[in-house]
């Protein structure tokens, strides 16, 4: 294992984590969208695994901003954000992939959260990967069962509360995040977020969860129902998918051709 570390802050509010394998120029982009933000009060950590790019040149010429680092292989992304995450010390925990970039101070929104709670978010520009802009994602939540439809927020403009934060099942590849904050909200309860009415990052949609096969995706929306005690919704998508493709998609076939 290689590791670095710089002198930064005792007591950080926000502990900003990026992990990445074999991805220099989109960590690139990410390291200079943190750099003129960060402040006393946040803490920036890469976990690198095992790069044989020039990903870990780039982590140690920015050193000024990186202020912990650690290189070796994992098991998958969730295993990795595991590691970053026992190295925080910040209050709050924030995700960044390699790519995507931070827009706010936020270390400055944290302080202002309300006593007690355990998870902030807010909202992201979602763009395409030629930077143009697809949607904005996040909204108030009015219940924790969004979760049960898809990931209602975007997981890198969440901050989580570190003493609370359990860690990622790494058993899954690409909804352990979607699992851990609807565990956390369920946990707590809702009154224990508060939403940040601001745009908090560009993420770019070419990241590892859209390079997932639709069947593996199925795979895993099972197995989240299963963890959750909601077998039932298993069923209830198995009907929603039959009926968008045998009867709903005909359907709208049949009146598109009509004249």
């Amino acid at each position: 294992m290689e590791q670095g570390e710089c002198m930064g802050s005792d007591n950080p509010v926000v502990s900003i984590v990026t992990v990445v394998r074999n991805d220099a120029a989109r960590l690139l982009r990410t390291l200079n969208s943190v750099s003129p933000r960060k402040t006393g009060k946040t803490e920036y950590i890469v976990v690198d695994g095992a790069s044989t790019d020039a990903t870990l040149d780039l982590i140690r010429t920015h050193e000024g901003t990186v202020d912990r680092w650690i290189s070796e292989p994992d098991g998958g992304i969730y295993d990795a954000m595991n590691k970053g995450t026992a190295l925080c010390r910040g209050s709050f925990i924030m995700f960044l992939n390699a790519g995507d970039e931070l827009l706010v101070d936020v270390a400055e929104l944290a302080e202002k959260a309300p006593q007690g709670c355990v998870l902030q978010y807010g909202k992201a520009n979602m763009l395409f990967p030629d930077g143009s802009l697809s949607y904005v994602k996040g909204k108030r939540l009015k219940t924790p069962h969004r979760f049960l439809k898809g990931m209602p927020l975007c997981h890198q403009a969440i901050l989580y509360r570190r003493d609370v934060m359990p860690s990622y099942d790494t058993s899954f590849r690409i909804m352990s995040d979607r699992l851990l904050s609807y565990r956390l909200i369920t946990d707590y309860g809702l009154e224990r977020t508060s939403f940040i009415d601001a745009v908090l990052v560009n993420y770019y949609e070419d990241g590892f969860s859209n390079q997932v096969s639709a069947e593996e995706w199925r795979e895993e929306q099972t197995r989240f129902y299963r963890s959750v005690g909601k077998k039932h919704y298993i069923v209830i998508k198995q009907i929603n998918w039959w009926f968008k493709r045998y009867l709903k998609s005909p359907i709208l076939k049949m009146f598109e051709g009509a004249p």
